[in-house]
């Protein structure tokens, strides 16, 4: 891990966890249960409320985007961990964004199954 690495730790994948996903965007089509594999997003969704907890954000902070590439389906009964690496704060017409880029690993195996990237904009000074 490099010096500016944040671990967010690991976790399983579970059927529960898939379910409780789904359920609460409103997704109910069989794809995901029927295949045993997460959804992308619930992925990226764990590692911003991962980060969300590491990281002390003002009050004002806005998600503001989201980007994320796959490389592998995450199937239920894996275990996956995650790295993030924060870039320098930029300031661009007086407002400031903070970009987090992130890898989610396949633990047993250390293979990367996604990497993303997440801008917060940060309230003015």
């Amino acid at each position: 891990m490099q010096d500016n690495a944040i671990s967010l730790g690991s976790w399983d994948i579970t059927s529960e966890a898939v379910r409780e996903y789904l359920s609460a965007v409103g997704d109910d089509l069989p794809l995901y249960m029927d295949s045993q594999c997460a959804p992308p997003i619930m992925l990226a969704a764990r590692v911003v409320a991962l980060l969300l907890e590491r990281l002390s954000l003002p009050d004002g902070a806005i998600h503001s985007l989201q980007d994320l590439e796959t490389a592998d389906a995450v199937c239920v009964g894996s275990t996956v961990s995650a790295v993030a690496r924060l870039e320098p704060v930029r300031e661009r017409g007086g407002m400031r964004f903070l970009t987090v880029n992130y890898t989610v690993s396949d633990e047993p195996t250390g293979s990367d199954l996604m990497n993303g990237r997440t801008t917060v904009l940060l309230p003015a000074d």
